[in-house]
């Protein structure tokens, strides 16, 4: 039995709307389908299929275009029209999940502390003038910025080192002491 052909046609992916197939075969004879598909913010860009349908590939990839705010790669809305994307008023996961939807996921990136490692976090850099506290019982007392500007890549290990120099800067403690408290708890 053939496999059944799919018609991704005027199907949404994200910021992605597909235009029409593009396929391709590859030197060996093996078939792959491709589409073209238009983004949210003007681009066009040939997409492989399961890519699509997987979740994978949520936009046209030019960071850019979407950092400035003419898509919100997430929703495939202009950021101005989404209700989620609106105001102050979002958790400390909200507020992450905000900055992973403008700059995409910190493991594409690297480390911003210029240590070479690849970045694994999305860190708070305390840059917002009126930063917001969680009440989350995971995340309680955490500083964040509902606005992602407010956010740098981080590896782990240098994510860690950043919120105790944070901490001994905020509060005056030596950093010994802060050291010690991370342990102890």
């Amino acid at each position: 039995m053939a496999p059944r052909k799919l018609d991704l046609t005027g199907h949404r992916y994200s910021a992605l709307v597909v235009a029409e197939a593009d396929p391709i075969t590859y030197p060996g004879g093996s078939k792959a389908a491709r589409w073209l598909c238009a983004c949210d913010c003007g681009a066009t860009v040939t997409i492989v299929g399961s890519k699509l349908r997987s979740g994978s590939t949520v936009a046209c990839g030019d960071r850019g275009a979407h950092r400035s705010g003419k898509a919100h790669p997430m929703f495939g809305k202009l950021r101005e029209q989404s209700g989620n994307w609106r105001g102050d008023a979002v958790t400390y996961t909200a507020a992450h999940a905000r900055v992973k939807a403008e700059h995409g996921p910190a493991a594409t990136w690297r480390c911003a502390c210029d240590c070479g490692r690849r970045a694994e976090e999305w860190a708070y850099l305390g840059t917002d003038p009126e930063p917001k506290v969680s009440m989350h019982s995971d995340s309680e007392g955490a500083l964040y910025s509902p606005d992602p500007e407010h956010y740098a890549p981080l590896a782990k290990h240098c994510h860690r080192n950043f919120h105790t120099w944070q901490a001994q800067r905020r509060t005056g403690v030596p950093i010994a002491l802060v050291i010690a408290e991370m342990f102890a708890a």
